[in-house]
Order: C-alpha cells, then structure tokens, then sequence
C-alpha cells in the first residue's frame, strides 16, 4: 500500500511540473505602407529560420522558450533583434526604406553591431595597448546600455553586455591572429583572461571562446594536433554539455565555410577527418547545424559532377565551362584584393605556360572582383597571355560561388576529362598540385 501511494504521489508531481513548464512565446507585425519583399526571420549565427511575414500588417504568435539573438532580414536590409518570450515584434521600415523595430533593446543590439569598428586599432603604435583602448571603448558603450537599464530585463541586459564585449574581442582577435599573426604566446592576447566563463549568452556570439580556446591549446601544445584532439580541448574547457555542444557545432561549421580563419586547422581537414567527426558528434544536440553545412560539403567531393558555370573574358565574349568538358580543368578562383590569391597566381601561371599546348588541360583564373574595371586594369599591368582569364562579378555570391560552397578565396578545384570534381578545395599551387594534374591525366575513363 505505501508503495502505491508513493507511486501515485509521484506521478501527481510529475503532472504538477509538466502544467508548470509554460511555452511562450512572441508577437510579430509588419506595419508597413510600402510595398516589401518577404521578410524572414532566422538565429544569427545558426541561420535557423524562425519565421517569416510578408504581408503588411500581418500578425503572427511564435512559440519560444528562450532567449533568441536574431536576424531580421528581406532581400537587402538586416536588423538584429533579441526575441523572448510575450515580447511584441512591430516591424517596420524607415524613410530610407530601412528596417527597425522601435525596439530599444534592438536598437542598443544594433547600435553595438554598427559600431564595432577598428579606428581605434589605428590610435597607437604599440600592440599591448590595443587591448587596452579596446576595453575603453567595451566601457563607453556599456554606459550607453546603463542608461536604458531600467527599460530591459535582466536576461537582455546580460546579452547586450555580452555582445559589447564578445565584439570587441572579436575585433581584436582578428587583429593578432589574422592581421598581424602574433604567436600564442605573445602578451598582446592576455586580454583573453578577462574573457567570462561560458554562459548561455555565448550563442549570440561564440567565436571569441573557440579563439580564446585556440590560444590557450597552443600556449600547451606547440601546434593542433588533430581537429578531435581539438574537439576534445572544447570539450574539456566547457564544462556545461549544452555549451560544449553548441562551441563544437559552431567550429565544425567555421571550418567548412570560412577555413580562413583557422590557418593552423585547415590542413588537418579533409573528407576522412570530417567523416570521424560526425560518427563523434552524432548525439551533439546541436547535430543539424553540422548536418546542415556538411551536406554542402559532401555534395563537392570527389566524383560529383562539376557546375558548368558560364563567365565572360577579358574581351567581353562568353564562355561556358561545358566547351572544356573532356580536358583535366584546373581553376583559381581570386579577387585583386585578395593577397593570398596575388601571392599565389604566379606559380598558377606557370601551370599555364606549361599547358600552354597541352589541349588535354585548361587553366582557369576565375576572378569574382566586384569592379570588372579593377579586373581590367590588374590585367593590363601583368601582361599575361597563358591561361584563361575570366571574370563573374561578386561571384561568390552568385550561383558560381553557392555550387562550389566558396566561402572564402583563394580557392583552387580540379575537375577530370569527365566532368567530375577531383578535389573541389586543393591546397595552394605546388609541385603536389602539379602532380596531382599529370595523374589527371594519365587517367582512362
């Protein structure tokens, strides 16, 4: 009898807790007198979508049972905004056909957004007092937020703050590790240990923990090891699983869409390395953000078939990739303002000059400046005539740039005699790559 009892008191309890835990969630309304594109609503930095309206004075109730740092978005305009639960969302446009929220949390979150910048990098001479003036400006602009304090509730205080200072060590990170390539140890990153312990507050902006954590990994170890060693490292540092998860999800996903920004992991990532990836991470909560990017990733590998995509050359013409199917097709994807591209073309002329009467191999040199005169004028001062130079505008945001996944340049493809992708993301020109085409070659389909 007690025993039932017990189980009954038990199963009350269960039901007590189940009504307690409420779904709420936020209203959403366009008030605009404009005709509009759609306008979408998605996470900011998993690009999940939560919503989208596009009819003027729409109004709409979204589940939500958390905070959500956000990005309102039509075909051209973006407007960040925290979403928590009962909160009413008027979207609208300004005169100058901008999108806001009359919101002052969403305000206070853009106004850090647009004034992150890096004019006060160029106020000193001497690094170790870049992280400092970058703490004078976290300060300045946390008083802006003090003043509104009274109008916000705790937890969006607590994610204003945190992207004040996420950003501004964003900025500065970029500054050492990318710009100026301090090593690890060198003083000018100790400001990482101001860096907070992980809070949930860190999904607004995550990348200031895997840079810190990549600091703190080679200040242990001389170089990464392995990216799963470096998963561990994650893992280790973040006690709470949830953020753990969600740091690694994250990482996962800078590798593929933006390997520039781990210079010292990328050449330790490949099909193979990624494949024991997700057999590791396949109960990581965060499992459709890493789904969601590998599957670009997987689409690209060997043996698929090529994008035929079209371009016009130096003189205006047309072409179409479809004219070369049945040659070895080696392609430099690059932008005048890329360095990297600049410090790697000559040796990409070479494979050129070399193939010059080779009617088996064609050497493509894809330019996606977005100023073809620039293009024109690069050109004109190289005096190049081996190759194919050619040029889609801002191509790696047309259909060229989404089919092959080029996230960042300069990005170097090989494709065999029948059209099917060798290696969509080689590393830089050499003797390898070079031995890479031969065998391209030698091939019999």
């Amino acid at each position: 009898m007690k025993l039932r009892h017990l189980l009954k008191l038990a199963f009350l309890l269960f039901l007590c807790n189940c009504q307690d835990k409420k779904v709420t969630g936020f209203e959403i309304t366009l008030d605009s007198k404009n005709e509009t594109d759609t306008i979408y609503i998605s996470e900011l930095i998993t690009d999940k979508p939560i919503t989208k309206i596009h009819k003027n004075n729409e109004t709409k109730t979204i589940l939500l049972d958390k905070p959500t740092f956000a990005l309102i978005h039509s075909k051209d305009k973006e407007y960040l905004t925290i979403l928590v639960p009962n909160k009413k969302l008027n979207i609208s446009f300004l005169s100058d056909v901008s999108l806001t929220t009359k919101n002052i949390s969403d305000s206070l979150a853009n106004y850090l957004w647009k004034s992150t910048t890096s004019t006060f990098l160029t106020k000193t001479n001497y690094k170790d007092s870049i992280p400092i003036l970058g703490e004078k400006f976290r300060e300045e602009r946390e008083k802006e937020i003090n003043k509104h304090t009274n109008q916000l509730s705790p937890e969006i205080t607590e994610v204003l703050n945190y992207q004040n200072m996420a950003r501004i060590y964003s900025l500065l990170f970029f500054w050492g590790r990318t710009n100026k390539g301090y090593s690890p140890n060198d003083s000018y990153f100790n400001f990482i240990e101001k860096i907070p312990e992980p809070s949930e507050a860190l999904k607004s902006l995550p990348v200031i923990y895997l840079y810190k954590y990549e600091i703190e990994y080679l200040r242990e170890h001389p170089v990464i090891e392995s990216i799963p060693h470096f998963l561990q490292f994650i893992e280790k540092k973040t006690e709470n699983k949830d953020l753990s998860d969600f740091l690694k999800a994250t990482y996962i996903k800078s590798l593929i869409d933006g390997p520039s920004n781990w210079r010292r992991h990328e050449k330790l990532f490949n099909t193979v390395v990624l494949k024991e990836i997700l057999n590791s991470e396949k109960n990581n909560t965060y499992q459709y953000i890493i789904e969601k990017t590998t599957s670009d990733f997987f689409a690209l590998q060997k043996g698929e078939p090529a994008y035929f995509f079209q371009a016009e050359d130096r003189f205006g013409n047309n072409f179409n990739l479809e004219n070369l199917k049945g040659k070895v097709i080696f392609i430099d994807t690059w932008a005048t303002w890329c360095g990297p591209c600049i410090a790697h073309r000559p040796q990409v002329i070479k494979f050129a000059e070399k193939y010059k009467d080779n009617d088996d191999v064609a050497i493509l040199m894809v330019s996606v400046d977005s100023d073809k005169d620039k293009w024109l004028t690069f050109l004109e001062k190289e005096n190049n005539e081996f190759g194919y130079n050619l040029y889609i505008e801002n191509g790696m945001q047309t259909t060229f740039g989404s089919s092959y996944n080029i996230k960042s340049i300069p990005r170097y493809i090989l494709i065999g005699k029948d059209g099917n992708i060798i290696n969509s993301n080689m590393n830089e020109p050499s003797l390898a790559t070079e031995n890479e085409i031969e065998k391209a070659l030698a091939k019999n389909y």
